[in-house]
Formats: structure tokens, sequence, C-alpha cells
């Protein structure tokens, strides 16, 4: 897969995170998924680390929350904007497991 389908897949996993609410349970199996994944995009990794540090899981207060995380990290320049739109009606992708199976394939990753 091209680099730029790699990119996409990864901003879809992102909105679908911040945008979606996950359970706790359910966080837990995302994040063994994810724990491993060395993000393309230096943004990417950025915002995944802040929303993974974040106390709350309630996309409603996320974007205030997730910003000043990305601050304290040291990127406080970071636009959330296009990660908190919620993915499109209709993206075939619609649920998170679903996302991140196509970033694994994506990327040659079979775990």
């Amino acid at each position: 897969m091209t680099p730029t389908a790699i990119s996409r897949a990864e901003r879809l996993v992102l909105r679908a995170l911040a945008t979606g609410r996950v359970e706790r349970g359910e966080w837990f199996e995302i994040d063994r998924k994810l724990a491993g994944y060395l993000w393309r995009e230096p943004d990417h990794a950025v915002i995944y680390q802040a929303i993974v540090r974040a106390r709350s899981r309630d996309p409603e207060h996320w974007r205030e929350q997730l910003a000043a995380q990305t601050t304290r990290m040291g990127f406080p320049d970071l636009d959330w904007e296009s990660f908190l739109r919620p993915l499109p009606m209709g993206t075939p992708e619609a649920t998170l497991n679903q996302l991140i199976y196509e970033l694994e394939q994506a990327v040659g990753r079979k775990d």
C-alpha cells in the first residue's frame, strides 16, 4: 500500500477513536492492538499518545482535553479539527475494529 493510503488509514483510525464512544473494556483491547504500531505520520503518533493519555473517554469533552494534552507534550500547534469530525455516514470501514484491521493489513502486520 502507498504511504498516502497508510496515512489515510491511520487518520481514519484516529478519527474513529477521537469521535466514538469506546467502552473501558473495549479500550484495553484496542490499546493492545495498537501498542506496538509504528505510526508513519509523526502528528498521528502524537495524537494517538494524547488519546491514550486522556483521562476521559468521552469524546464530547475531548476538544479541549486533547488540545491541552498535546500542548503539555510539547506540540501546541496540532490541528485537531479534522480528527474531531465524525467519520462520514456510509463509510465502508464503519467500525473501529475494522479500521484497525485494515491499517494492520495496509502495513503488512498480521498479529
